[in-house]
């Protein structure tokens, strides 16, 4: 191999953590693969962990570079990261096996894989928090919902609150089909597994970042979700990015997150 390359050359590579590949047993016996990135020189002990399942869901973690990842090693935290069943890249069952059933399969590995950092002793247990992208943010909001007693913080980007919502957006933008497939129909299960139906369950302090043009999430899921919790009393703080897309490609979006990440993880 000849290095034809830095994609980002003013990054120093030794301040960005060390990442190691990882696989963990779920509740069912299944070993699913993830990464564990912790801050560079730290030893794998004791460390404040965010968790941070995926977008997608279908899709998945690699190597490549994230910006996220990399930007939350510098600042000494462990970055915990899995390919749940219903992640792209493990064959059609592991794909397939989760869909319809978000709070099903594919939560409970996310919640596996964080048991076992803590088993591990990886994580500090008093210092786990809950992050994630699009997907990653619903999964995120579940969790605080569901186990909140397991993080003492979520934080949603570009988030799904409300997967009746989801698919009568989906409707409108013309992916009625694989909303469908991928959420399914059950109006029981969509209201028992979507996190704006439980947010009177929710007791940990939440971050909600949306871009104002996400088209693929509308910001109206973290819109609905803030006001429902605020007028709970609840510990919220709802950032719109203005003119910000699902991925927020611009330069000044990335810097809007992760200033009110790092503020809100060290609050």
């Amino acid at each position: 191999l000849s290095k034809l390359g830095t994609a980002y050359p003013e990054l120093d590579q030794k301040t960005l953590g060390t990442m190691t590949n990882i696989i963990y047993k779920a509740a069912d016996g299944t070993e699913v693969p993830g990464y564990l990135t912790v801050p560079t020189g730290a030893e794998k002990k004791n460390l404040p962990l965010v968790v941070m399942p995926h977008d997608g869901p279908v899709a998945r973690d690699s190597w490549q570079f994230s910006f996220m990842r990399t930007f939350l090693a510098n600042r000494g935290y462990a970055v915990l990261q899995m390919n749940y069943r219903g992640s792209s890249g493990f064959g059609i069952n592991w794909r397939t096996s989760a869909h319809q059933d978000w709070g099903g399969l594919t939560y409970s590995d996310i919640q596996d894989a964080t048991r076992w950092a803590v088993a591990e002793g990886i994580a500090d247990p008093k210092r786990v928090c809950i992050m994630g992208w699009g997907f990653g943010g619903y999964s995120a909001l579940l969790s605080a919902a569901r186990n909140g007693d397991t993080y003492k913080c979520a934080v949603s980007i570009n988030g799904i609150t409300d997967l009746e919502m989801q698919i009568n957006h989906g409707i409108v933008t013309g992916d009625k089909e694989i909303r469908r497939f991928q959420i399914g129909t059950d109006v029981a299960k969509l209201k028992r597994n979507s996190p704006l139906q439980l947010a009177s369950d929710i007791k940990i302090p939440v971050l909600l970042v949306h871009g104002s043009k996400d088209w693929q999430n509308q910001p109206d899921h973290s819109k609905d979700l803030a006001g429902v919790l605020e007028r709970s009393k609840k510990d919220v703080k709802l950032v719109i990015i203005k003119g910000g897309t699902h991925e927020l490609e611009r330069q000044s979006d990335r810097v809007t997150l992760r200033k009110e990440v790092e503020a809100f993880l060290t609050a």
